[in-house]
């Protein structure tokens, strides 16, 4: 095969602007979360102001607002690099690509592969490698035609329901 026949037989995936929505939507919902939470420790201080009541209600405040600015600083991490990433399905390999970073996955070191759906709507694409790690394809563009490039690459013992 020459190079101008793999390059037209690859196809790339990006990460779906829907994805990052989605993604700033449980951030929201993780701080409406938290300050409920805080607020219900917080009337309970002032119902019964002890000092193991203050205690708690400033543990609770603490460990809330350092999981959020975490789970705030992912985001922004996450948002900052799908800006350049692609996803490159070439016969026989996955490459994963991010600004001038590059990394291949050869088909044959995939020893399984799950398709996660829920509500009859594919979630993600779990990859099982030899080595007994795993790859999580979630966010992509058209997930189903690359679930399908998979299952086609890959033999059909290897696909885990």
């Amino acid at each position: 095969m020459t190079p101008a026949t793999a390059e037209a037989a690859s196809e790339r995936f990006i990460i779906d602007p829907e994805e990052m929505r989605r993604r700033w939507i449980r951030v929201g919902w993780g701080l409406l979360f938290s300050a409920a939470i805080i607020a219900v420790v917080g009337f309970d201080y002032e119902r019964d102001p002890q000092p193991s009541t203050r205690a708690l209600l400033w543990s609770v405040t603490l460990v809330l607002s350092v999981a959020n600015i975490g789970n705030l600083g992912f985001l922004l991490r996450y948002r900052q690099r799908i800006q350049h990433h692609y996803l490159e399905f070439a016969p026989g390999k996955l490459r994963f690509v991010t600004a001038a970073e590059s990394s291949e996955l050869a088909l044959e070191q995939v020893a399984a592969i799950r398709l996660f759906s829920r509500w009859g709507r594919l979630q993600h694409i779990q990859l099982l490698l030899r080595n007994n790690r795993g790859i999580r394809l979630e966010g992509y563009r058209d997930l189903p035609r690359l679930a399908e490039l998979l299952q086609h690459a890959l033999p059909a013992s290897k696909l885990l329901r």
